[in-house]
């Protein structure tokens, strides 16, 4: 019976729900909060520590305040990886009705990160819709995260194979699938069956954290909290009603850093009359190459090397993760001087490439010319190594954001400063699997169309882009692309 249950229990069982303390006094007039947790976390993360920034004290904010909170547990919880939002919000949808009739009255719901796509799931395709209200969601990946693409991309997938960070809840949030998804929802006759509020942070974390690494990655995509972009955690339909400088992806869900903000709008269930929209942050059609991305096996004893190009001095932020701490990694300059990675660092946050140690160089000035990465394990690992390079970037991408596409459209590719600049694009293209599906080399000059191989299986497809050329001056670069793209026979 849950009747009565007034703690979260320590065992996260899939379809269990709990009541929150109950306020000293409650306003009759206030419906009751249902709290969604994000990806691989349990109803235990809304008061239960943070992973950087201590207590999480929503319920107790919420009791303060006169509002009764509930918490759900969904698969996730199981703590065997992350589910779709298809199977979360299926059963979520199931708890909605249980919560609902529990109280004789609609309710409202706070979801953190992928929690949001799961709400959304259960209230239009699973027809929840009638036991809710109004929806707030706090840096949920709307249109994805580039973080899953990298998950998902040719060079990250052996690692992330090995620390057992690809499931279905990540493949679910590339870019890529959850143009899908918007595709399936945004149009869906049940949309305007709940009033819609959305909230981003714009700070990427603790130095050396998974956040702070993900923001460094994510900042060619624009502002991030180190793991979500913030163009990506709007909604058309919805209000947006703030962007925090001063909050990340962990700290966004701590009840004393939000809720005075979004309280306001939780007193009712009714549509929302003040529901104008806001400012919405707008993704950029032409993303910048500003990366290089290598990664792959590290049979053990074996050395490991591969090279990359700088075209002018810069500041960059270059590390390298393996699932052993023994890694040994090492940097070559263009002028020979060797230079170790600093002392590894843990990365065991439940975000991508948890369970990795991070190896992290420290580089205020990279000088131009050839860099050469060494790497030696003394066991069986794999690595992925992410230089970000702060500089404008010699090639950009232009590609049709939130779109759908049919395998015979382009891709265009142009030089960013001159036409002199030339490259070659080496083009890997996998499906779900992680099958190699094509591979293939173009070459441009300029300005420059690349046609799409086509396929026959509708689908998610990663594709990993390496570029190298030269620019106008003719010194070499090095830049990877990652796309996820959903795409149509």
């Amino acid at each position: 019976m849950r009747k009565g249950v007034i703690v979260i229990d320590s065992q996260a069982v899939p379809g269990k729900w709990f009541l929150g303390k109950a306020p000293d006094v409650r306003t009759p007039s206030y419906p009751p909060i249902v709290f969604v947790q994000g990806r691989n976390s349990s109803a235990s993360s809304w008061n239960e520590e943070t992973i950087y920034h201590g207590l999480n004290d929503m319920e107790r904010i919420a009791c303060l305040a006169g509002y009764q909170s509930v918490f759900v547990e969904l698969y996730d919880s199981e703590g065997k990886g992350s589910r779709s939002q298809w199977d979360n919000g299926k059963l979520l949808s199931t708890i909605l009705k249980e919560i609902s009739t529990y109280f004789g009255q609609k309710l409202n719901i706070i979801a953190h990160s992928k929690g949001g796509i799961d709400v959304q799931a259960a209230l239009i395709h699973y027809d929840a819709y009638p036991y809710a209200g109004r929806v707030l969601s706090l840096s949920a990946p709307h249109k994805g995260s580039h973080l899953a693409d990298l998950s998902y991309s040719w060079y990250a997938s052996w690692l992330a194979e090995l620390l057992g960070q690809k499931d279905d809840g990540t493949f679910s949030l590339q870019t890529g699938e959850m143009t899908h998804f918007r595709s399936l929802t945004d149009q869906n006759k049940n949309i305007d069956k709940n009033t819609y509020f959305t909230a981003a942070g714009a700070s990427r974390g603790p130095a050396f954290s998974s956040l702070s690494l993900g923001g460094a990655y994510l900042s060619s995509y624009g502002e991030n909290d180190g793991l979500v972009n913030v163009w990506s955690t709007v909604l058309p339909y919805g209000k947006h009603l703030f962007t925090d400088q001063s909050l990340d992806h962990d700290s966004i869900r701590i009840g004393s850093r939000f809720f005075s903000k979004a309280e306001p709008f939780l007193k009712s269930t009714e549509p929302s009359s003040i529901l104008t929209k806001g400012p919405i942050p707008e993704e950029s059609l032409e993303t910048e190459a500003n990366h290089i991305i290598r990664g792959g096996p590290l049979p053990a004893g074996q050395f490991v090397k591969l090279s990359f190009s700088i075209e002018k001095e810069a500041e960059v932020t270059l590390f390298t993760m393996s699932a052993d701490k023994e890694t040994k990694v090492t940097l070559r300059s263009p002028s020979g001087t060797i230079i170790p990675a600093q002392k590894p660092i843990a990365l065991l946050e439940k975000s991508y490439f948890g369970g990795a140690w991070l190896h992290p160089f420290e580089l205020d000035h990279a000088e131009p010319g050839t860099w050469e990465l060494s790497l030696q394990s003394p066991k069986n690992d794999a690595f992925l190594f992410i230089g970000n390079i702060h500089l404008p970037s010699p090639v950009q991408i232009i590609l049709p954001a939130l779109t759908i596409m049919n395998s015979k459209k382009k891709l265009l590719f142009r030089s960013q400063s001159s036409k002199k600049a030339i490259y070659s694009c080496q083009w890997r293209m996998i499906d779900r699997s992680g099958t190699l599906i094509h591979e293939f080399t173009t070459k441009a000059q300029g300005a420059a169309q690349h046609p799409l191989p086509s396929i026959t299986k509708e689908g998610t497809y990663n594709i990993t882009v390496d570029i190298e050329g030269t620019t106008e001056q003719g010194t070499p670069f090095t830049r990877t692309t990652v796309l996820s793209i959903y795409l149509t026979p």
